[in-house]
């Protein structure tokens, strides 16, 4: 055994196609199933945001998935069978439970009793880097009564208490699961978070398209006009509906969502917020403007074959909030929720990643990730699935594709110059 890969999501399983092709000896341990994340962080209805050309995976044929959107289940089915057909070397319901350095390679300790601790030269973690929900200090003063549950435990609307719902967050996560609850009739408030959107069809082609012909998916976090920008999260859309649709602050209050500023906290049963809401509406219309006009640049410096703009296919739910001050000064600071009716919170406010199991001298300092490269604090190690660990294209699975390609010839290289004679899996305490 040359390597272990932690995790079998779509990035673990990436990697393990390219160790493949390049003949190193590896297996792939995951703690639940083949999509574990897929299967129980999302919601039933979940859609991918992005077309089917950027979820491939090695070896898929043009058009698989199927065209659209690919759904949670379909996903889940695809990847399971894409990992048969390849016949990779994975082994389900096994936990990882630590892993450090020894010697010159490192010590693999699962819970499974014919692998017990594993001695390889290599390992891959792609265990999930956006995985562990995180709850703010506030979801510790949710008043009686209320349900409270992070968006990775949200199903669908029938599973939560009559009433209202107060959502946590307005980026991915939170805008879909406010547009699903507010189509189901459910009365919404939504604490709105500062993020950018765009629109999901402009002059003939899926945004994402044209963003792709200009670059913006390839750029590095070398070339942001600030690096402090990886941090916030992607722009807003959904992939919900054939074609998928346009998802903005503007659509959901249309819905009859109630918009409101940040979540500042509870006293007693009254949730504050902050007064950040005309900010947050502008930056969602400027960051759309925006990605319009780098697409009419590149149109017409390329002179790509595209109708020509036309204000009578205005996107309704792109269209710009005329005074968002207005807006934000209509928007309740306070809310009690027991006076309004609303019986759950709901928080959209992103995930962390798995590492608690990793011993402290393989990672960085306060035990933190490597930035970019998805190299580790010591040889031979390496993640997966990191934000702009390569571009902008890592946080999805084409870009992981690459990241894993990039991973694989680094460990390929490390193998070569440290030698694998005499690396083999060794009892505990041996």
């Amino acid at each position: 055994m040359e390597a272990v890969i932690v995790g079998g999501g779509h990035a673990g399983l990436v990697a393990s196609w390219h160790l493949l092709q390049r003949g190193v000896a590896h297996v792939v341990l995951e703690g639940g199933r083949i999509g574990e994340s897929w299967r129980t962080q999302r919601w039933d209805s979940f859609a991918f945001n992005t077309p089917t050309w950027m979820n491939r995976l090695p070896g898929d044929p043009e058009g698989e998935p199927r065209d659209g959107f690919v759904l949670r289940d379909e996903w889940v089915t695809h990847l399971v069978g894409w990992a048969e057909r390849h016949a990779l070397p994975v082994r389900d319901g096994v936990q990882v439970t630590a892993l450090r350095q020894v010697g010159m390679g490192f010590r693999v300790s699962t819970t499974a009793p014919d692998l017990g601790d594993l001695d390889v030269p290599a390992v891959i973690v792609a265990s999930g880097m956006q995985r562990v929900p995180r709850l703010p200090s506030a979801a510790g003063a949710v008043p009686p009564g209320v349900r409270s549950l992070h968006a990775a435990d949200y199903r669908h609307p029938g599973a939560l208490p009559l009433g209202g719902v107060l959502v946590v967050g307005s980026a991915q996560s939170g805008g879909q699961i406010a547009e699903e609850l507010l189509l189901a009739g459910r009365r919404v408030v939504v604490a709105a978070s500062t993020v950018a959107r765009q629109r999901r069809r402009y002059r003939g082609r899926d945004t994402l398209d044209w963003l792709r012909e200009v670059g913006f998916l390839d750029q590095t976090v070398a070339q942001l006009p600030d690096p402090r920008m990886r941090f916030a999260p992607p722009p807003i859309i959904s992939g919900v509906g054939r074609h998928g649709h346009t998802l903005s602050l503007q659509g959901l209050a249309r819905l009859g969502g109630v918009l409101t500023g940040r979540l500042v906290g509870f006293v007693g049963s009254t949730a504050r917020f902050g007064d950040d809401l005309a900010a947050s509406i502008r930056r969602g219309d400027a960051a759309s403007a925006d990605i319009r006009a780098r697409i009419d640049g590149l149109i017409a410096t390329k002179g790509f074959d595209a109708p020509p703009p036309d204000p009578d296919d205005a996107d309704p739910d792109d269209l710009p909030v005329a005074d968002p001050d207005a807006v934000a000064a209509a928007a309740p600071r306070e809310l009690d929720l027991a006076a309004h009716g609303i019986t759950s919170v709901i928080w959209a406010t992103g995930f962390g990643p798995d590492i608690g199991w990793i011993d402290d001298a393989c990672l960085g300092p306060d035990r933190s990730l490597p930035p970019s490269g998805g190299a580790g604090a010591v040889p031979g190690l390496w993640f997966l699935g990191i934000p702009w660990q390569s571009s902008r294209a890592s946080a999805v699975v084409r870009g992981a594709d690459r990241d894993a390609g990039d991973v694989t010839e680094a460990l390929v290289g490390h193998l070569g110059r440290s030698g694998t004679n005499g690396w083999a899996e060794r009892p505990t305490g041996a």
